[in-house]
């Protein structure tokens, strides 16, 4: 199974990330809540996007999303969430 490095944004933070081709989109979203110290929020208040704006859906898998080595990925709370 292949390693990928990635960079997920969040709140203006860029944190490194590794994942696996394999990995579902949902399991990076949490590993990257939990570094920044946000764990403690619900998953589905947040949005993956990419560089280009594309929404990711979270239930896919890295390779399905088409996440490539050293790719930049943005984590933000989707809006309306969180009061």
């Amino acid at each position: 199974m292949k390693s990928i490095d990635v960079v997920v944004v969040v709140s203006g933070v860029p944190r490194p990330a590794t994942v696996t081709e394999n990995e579902k989109l949902h399991k990076l979203v949490k590993e990257v809540l939990r570094a920044s110290g946000d764990s403690g929020r619900e998953i589905g208040e947040f949005e993956l996007r990419t560089e280009g704006g594309a929404l990711l859906a979270l239930d896919l898998t890295v390779h399905e999303a088409g996440i490539s080595e050293g790719q930049t990925l943005f984590l933000n709370p989707r809006a309306g969430a969180g009061g």
